[in-house]
């Protein structure tokens, strides 16, 4: 080969790496430029303040619903006859005393 040619191909290959490091000078500023974009973005708390509330919603039934039980445990309680009353009391001195 000519010198000629050598240096047309260093050259050639020169610039092609020249052109390469601008592509990636400008996909490295472009990735940077997005995730600045991204990031400087409020995040969108919306769905999961939506998802939020509706899980305290939930729980707000199931304690409604615990508490309506409970309600209902102690009318029952309150309202059994005296001779059943008399042998719950008495049952649960015995265990206390540990006779039973």
């Amino acid at each position: 080969m000519s010198r000629t040619s050598i240096e047309d191909i260093e050259k050639e290959i020169d610039k092609i790496l020249s052109e390469a490091k601008e592509k990636k000078m400008k996909i490295i500023g472009d990735a940077r430029r997005k995730a600045e974009e991204i990031l400087s973005k409020p995040f969108p708390t919306s769905t999961y303040e939506l998802e939020a509330e509706k899980i305290i919603e939930k729980a707000k039934k199931e304690a409604e619903e615990i508490i309506r039980e409970a309600e209902e445990k102690a009318e029952e309680i309150k309202n059994i006859d005296e001779n059943k009353y008399r042998e719950i009391v008495a049952k649960i001195a015995k265990i206390v005393a540990g006779v039973e």
